[in-house]
């Protein structure tokens, strides 16, 4: 299938189910981050229907790059493996069900470059507490929602401040947008 008709089909299908799939926006802001930052390995922590998976790849394509997907929600997990499957992806998106809680600490072998935090929004402190022993010597971590959820996000800010950890919060959509951690 064509991977273009794919992501507007699953696009307009997640608006008209309330599927919390990343805006055109974020999606382009991430692409061009992904792109400039060079991503070959990345992490994606809640993975919906597989939208933006599907939508990475159109920029990573050029590059040798692997995904790896974690998603609780057997009903998103099970659309994303269906949609990523269409799209013709299997090969190069790892998709975990499960609590990433529990994943994140046994991905013994992983080091990624980008990981991109969009699952429970209560839980973001400790996606971004576990992924950071994962992440390369260069990295950037981007967590969405950071705006129109902040009071979701018990102890993130806590957690940021005791551990002196500089970041950018990026209004990207127009209510919403992104907090940015990158590591030289």
């Amino acid at each position: 299938m064509n991977r273009n008709i794919l992501i507007r089909e699953l696009r307009e299908h997640g608006i008209l189910n309330d599927i919390p799939n990343i805006s055109d926006v974020n999606m382009k802001f991430l692409c061009d981050v992904i792109r400039i930052s060079g991503t070959r390995d990345m992490l994606e922590i809640g993975s919906a229907n597989g939208f933006s998976g599907i939508c990475f790849w159109d920029v990573l394509e050029s590059q040798w790059w692997h995904l790896t997907t974690v998603e609780f929600s057997q009903p998103a997990y099970d659309a994303a493996r269906e949609n990523i499957e269409r799209a013709g992806l299997s090969d190069t998106i790892t998709q975990i069900f499960w609590n990433a809680l529990d994943v994140i600490p046994g991905l013994d072998d992983a080091s990624f470059d980008f990981v991109f935090i969009d699952g429970m929004k209560r839980r973001s402190k400790d996606f971004l507490e576990l992924s950071w022993s994962k992440c390369k010597k260069w990295w950037v971590i981007i967590l969405d929602d950071v705006i129109k959820f902040r009071d979701k996000m018990v102890g993130l800010e806590e957690y940021l401040t005791d551990n002196n950890i500089s970041y950018n919060i990026l209004p990207i959509d127009g209510d919403d947008g992104v907090m940015m951690i990158v590591k030289r």
